[in-house]
């Protein structure tokens, strides 16, 4: 594919999943759209890169589980 292809897939992606999560109601249903992104976005990445993606995602989430320790 070209770049130009590429951009334009992840453009109609970031569209769409910044619709869904600004249309939800609840924050569980907020939490699993953005989940969907992410995935989305890991499935269209190169297999190289997803592994420090999904660290750069797992020490966020250990950072806000621990901000959200009273």
């Amino acid at each position: 594919m070209s770049v130009k292809s590429l951009n334009r897939a992840a453009t109609n992606r970031s569209t769409v999943h910044s619709g869904r999560v600004a249309a939800a109601t609840s924050p569980y249903e907020r939490l699993r759209h953005a989940l969907e992104w992410v995935m989305a976005e890991a499935r269209a990445m190169d297999r190289a890169e997803v592994p420090a993606v999904v660290d750069r995602i797992s020490g966020v989430a250990r950072d806000l589980n621990e901000r959200s320790r009273p």
